[in-house]
């Protein structure tokens, strides 16, 4: 005889939710088996980012049972005041609030004396306080409402693309305000800096990137403007990330109502209002830029639950939480009987590596060459990714045999390994067999596009490439988890 579904096995959020305000048990269990995993992850992520990269596993599973108590108080207060919408994005408002509270409380103050910063740190620092990095804080700061919330829903993370959709906007027009945006700093930078922050700003189209990486290599002077805008970039987004801003009074002022704005539950003119709000309160733009990455990273971890054990490593290394991804892998190597946790662990490092503009050590190198046999085809990617970051495409081109390439990640990567080399004609036609095809990966279209931009005999530079990989290691950490 079957055994008998489990209560509200098949019953839906919305009846579920139902039962946890009725005070049943088993509608309680039923929510945390449905959600505990995403709730683990949100609060990963909390910490990670409070934390500055380094966080202790052991206290997670207390602070998950913190969130779910939270869901219960006042028989289940903020379950009752969810009114419909995706309830995975309601719960994850929630509980990033409630696990950003402990982290604040619980999170040592840093030392008066810092560690000696190391001689690239001390240069980093020198440019971001430079005279013309002065004077791009101070252009930043004189920018008008919607401006300033572009600026820091993209310092945030966000894409071109997420930004759109997040401001109700037009990508095409977007890009026009950030091409504007773009030459304002620019001027305020002085010097030929308008490519460097259009690059930033996300606005620059494929061939501007090219052509912006080439001249960098190219260029002594232009590079220095460019360093000159990354490391401001990069002090004002650090500083963002860790400012806490005042809300203003509006809507968005609870997390149903950021939940229903960024899951596209509000529509007409309660969105329009919204909007509008957004440009005013920097705190709103903060908790909906969070949310949207934190759906990003859920979305992942939903196609991933088939190797528990390491979901929430592949949801971080998908979405760029490299060092958290790497200790979960670690720590969910002993509960895989498979290969997945420690490839997924190689990918993080991969990660951390394109992140930081470094190659792999000489020592390590491409484990193509060191290996007697061919990678399985589970392997393969991963080691492709490990030589075309050490500078052997060679060895990427080899690892990814015809099956293997039939895959999206696949292709991407043996496109990537043909590019490389400045010697090699096939990857202008490869390009264009990709763009010829129907439909092909938005992804590698877009890699497709970056090689036909090369002029003739000029290899894909390391910036490109940096780049591209960065694109592709979703597509690595999804190939993974399919296996």
């Amino acid at each position: 005889m079957a055994p008998l579904p489990r209560p509200y096995a098949r019953a839906d959020d919305t009846e579920v939710v139902r039962g946890c305000i009725e005070g049943d048990d088993d509608a309680w269990a039923s929510l945390r088996e449905r959600f505990e995993a995403e709730v683990e992850t949100i609060v990963i992520r909390v910490l990670d980012e409070r934390r500055f990269g380094s966080i202790d596993l052991r206290e997670v599973p207390s602070i998950v049972d913190q969130c779910f108590r939270a869901l219960q108080r006042n028989d289940g207060g903020p379950l009752r005041l969810w009114k419909g919408g995706r309830l995975r994005a309601y719960l994850a408002t929630v509980v990033r609030h409630e696990a950003e509270e402990h982290a604040m409380e619980d999170t040592p103050l840093q030392p008066l004396v810092a560690h000696p910063p190391t001689p690239a740190l001390m240069q980093l620092d020198r440019r971001a306080t430079s005279e013309e990095a002065i004077r791009v804080r101070e252009a930043i700061a004189k920018l008008v409402p919607r401006a300033t919330a572009i600026v820091r829903l993209r310092l945030r993370g966000l894409s071109m693309n997420e930004i759109a959709a997040t401001l109700g906007q037009p990508v095409v027009a977007l890009q026009d305000d950030l091409g504007i945006l773009a030459e304002r700093l620019a001027t305020a930078q002085r010097g030929d800096s308008v490519p460097a922050w259009r690059g930033l700003l996300d606005c620059a189209t494929v061939e501007e990137r090219v052509a912006t990486a080439l001249r960098t290599e190219d260029d002594e002077d232009f590079r220095a403007q460019r360093e000159i805008a990354a490391a401001t970039w990069r002090s004002i987004r650090d500083e963002t990330l860790v400012a806490r801003m005042p809300r203003t009074p509006g809507p968005l002022q609870d997390a149903l109502g950021v939940a229903a704005f960024v899951d596209g539950s509000w529509r007409g003119a309660e969105r329009t209002r919204a909007e509008g709000h957004l440009a005013t309160c920097g705190r709103c733009v903060d908790t909906v830029a969070m949310l949207t990455l934190d759906l990003r990273a859920l979305d992942i971890l939903r196609g991933a639950q088939s190797i528990r054990p390491a979901a929430a490593a592949a949801s971080c290394i998908a979405t760029g939480r490299f060092e958290a991804g790497r200790v979960l892998a670690q720590a969910a190597e002993g509960e895989d009987s498979t290969d997945i946790s420690s490839l997924l662990g190689r990918l993080a490092e991969v990660g951390a590596s394109l992140e930081e503009g470094t190659r792999q050590r000489s020592n390590e190198g491409s484990r193509v060459i060191s290996m007697a046999a061919l990678p399985t085809d589970v392997e393969a990617p991963v080691v492709a990714f490990e030589a075309l970051v050490a500078g052997d495409p060679i060895a990427a081109e080899r690892a990814i045999d015809d099956h293997v390439a039939k895959q999206t990640v696949g292709q991407r990567l043996r496109l990537l390994a043909l590019a490389v080399d400045e010697d090699r004609t096939d990857a202008r036609g490869a390009a264009e067999a990709v763009l010829g095809s129907p439909s092909p990966d938005p992804g590698l279209r877009r890699d497709a596009a970056t090689i036909l931009a090369l002029p003739t005999g000029r290899g894909l530079p390391r910036e490109c490439l940096a780049e591209r990989l960065r694109d592709a290691l979703p597509d690595g950490v999804r190939f993974l988890v399919s296996r």
